[in-house]
């Protein structure tokens, strides 16, 4: 029972490791509205982020890296990771398209 107990836990720290990058605390999936390249922010419409206990919403966040911004366009559905940054608060650490 112990080793099933260890493999079931083991199992799990994997599964959660996968469905996060390496520094973020939390993923999101929405649909861009604008993006600001002056800014280095989208204005997104997510889902609820659980781990943020944030409702869903409509919100403007600063991206880590403006470059991310050139893979992303209005109207497009992406899933996201968030990091929190100790001067702007939650940002974008990563954003990819969902198909």
């Amino acid at each position: 029972m112990k080793k099933a107990l260890n493999i079931f836990i083991a199992a799990f720290a994997m599964l959660a490791a996968f469905s996060l990058h390496a520094a973020d605390i939390a993923s999101g999936k929405g649909t861009i509205n604008t993006i600001n390249n002056d800014a280095g922010t989208v204005n997104i419409s997510h889902e609820a982020i659980p781990a943020l206990k944030w409702p869903a919403m409509t919100m403007d966040i600063k991206v880590a890296d403006r470059k991310m911004l050139s893979a992303v366009k209005s109207g497009q559905t992406v899933s996201f990771g968030l990091t929190k940054d100790p001067t702007a608060g939650y940002v974008i650490s990563h954003i990819e398209t969902v198909k």
